[in-house]
């Protein structure tokens, strides 16, 4: 009898960036009430459910096997120790999915990152467990987000990680109120969160391309109220055989960060490379 044939690995990340968590209800998160929200997140919850549907709707694509989803958000929040990661994955379980995938035919190909506190470490911790799961670097990144970070990720994070930008996509889906012709336009809303972005988001990491520096760096601080580590690698060993060239620093009260060095990284190499 022949053997069947191995099933190939991912090569194509799909990354959704998770902005609230669910904490579950009746109404299987379409009520508000069943999220954990900062306040300039009202009305944006359907917003988050199209960006784990998005995710999903490219999960089947061709090749077969050639993707992989993952959720990207750490435990954000004093009230539950639940990643932000785990609650959008139970949110499609507890929608069966949409009917968008059956849940035997992704059982492997979606993971989770529980670990990022920001945009740059959703894009930075996936690629790494991307390639943790796989043992190679993805050769090519759909990113889910909102539109108006498109911007913030291809301009400023893409290029400071030194991911090849023509492998890398944004699928950018706005809260209803910043879309023109929908019933909810907001018009002085949605220049408020363009703005706020450009001088908070963007601008921040226009300076501080890394987030290295206090500002950023404080931000993470006030969101991780668990003390999860921003360490990238368990082991010396296993950043040895990734081939990531990272510094770890001690901050205040013991926080301890990694960032990337000047050298050349992995991924800017021809197909990156394979683990053992």
């Amino acid at each position: 009898m022949a053997s069947s044939s191995p099933t190939p690995k991912p090569t194509h990340l799909i990354l959704v960036c998770c902005h609230g968590i669910y904490i579950g209800g009746p109404t299987h998160g379409l009520d508000e009430k069943e999220w954990l929200l900062a306040p300039f997140q009202k009305d944006e919850t359907p917003t988050f459910i199209k960006h784990a549907q998005a995710g999903l709707s490219i999960l089947p694509s061709s090749p077969p096997h050639s993707t992989a989803l993952i959720f990207s958000g750490s435990k954000t929040r004093p009230e539950i120790e639940k990643s932000e990661a785990q609650s959008y994955l139970d949110l499609c379980v507890c929608n069966d999915f949409w009917n968008i995938v059956k849940k035997e035919d992704v059982e492997g190909r979606i993971l989770l990152e529980e670990q990022a506190l920001d945009s740059f470490a959703n894009v930075m911790f996936s690629i790494l467990m991307f390639w943790k799961h796989t043992g190679h670097f993805p050769k090519k990144i759909t990113i889910v987000s909102h539109g108006f970070k498109e911007e913030r990720f291809m301009g400023l994070h893409v290029p400071a990680i030194r991911f090849p930008s023509e492998r890398v996509v944004v699928l950018g889906i706005d809260p209803e109120y910043m879309t023109e012709g929908s019933e909810s336009y907001d018009e002085a809303r949605a220049e408020e969160v363009r703005r706020g972005s450009r001088e908070m988001g963007y601008g921040e990491w226009e300076r501080d391309p890394l987030g290295f520096g206090s500002v950023l760096s404080g931000k993470r601080r006030g969101r991780n109220p668990w003390g999860v580590s921003q360490g990238w690698f368990e082991r010396r060993e296993e950043r040895e055989r990734s081939g990531v060239k990272s510094i770890l620093r001690i901050g205040e009260a013991g926080f301890e960060e990694e960032f990337l060095t000047d050298e050349r990284q992995p991924w800017e190499e021809d197909g990156g490379r394979e683990g053992e």
